[in-house]
């Protein structure tokens, strides 16, 4: 898997009205993405994939996003039932959308 074309699908969907997170390798460059958009605190402590996104969820709860593009990741990332599976390149895939600084421009890392 390409991490590349992870983020690029995701940044894809995020501009449009219908649309599905896929795989966990989705995910977790959306749930990186959404905390760094966000300014949530990153939960350390996560035991796979499914916890990571819950406890994002959890910290998200009640926070308004301004942002069109973030309520519709928000609402990707809440219909989003991730497999227990986790492996190295998911958390590179993480790392990147923490560390995003041109979120909306496709081809920019």
């Amino acid at each position: 898997m390409v991490p590349s074309l992870a983020r690029q699908a995701v940044i894809i969907k995020c501009n449009n009205d219908t649309s599905v997170i896929t795989g966990n390798y989705e995910l977790a460059y959306a749930l990186g993405l959404m905390v760094n958009q966000t300014g949530i605190i990153f939960p350390g402590d996560y035991t796979g994939m499914k916890d990571l996104q819950e406890k994002v969820m959890k910290e998200l709860e009640g926070k308004e996003l301004e942002d069109e593009r973030l309520r519709r990741l928000h609402h990707m990332l809440k219909y989003y039932h991730p497999t227990d599976h986790f492996d190295e390149q998911m958390g590179e895939l993480i790392n990147m959308g923490l560390g995003e600084k041109y979120p909306w421009d496709m081809f920019r890392l």
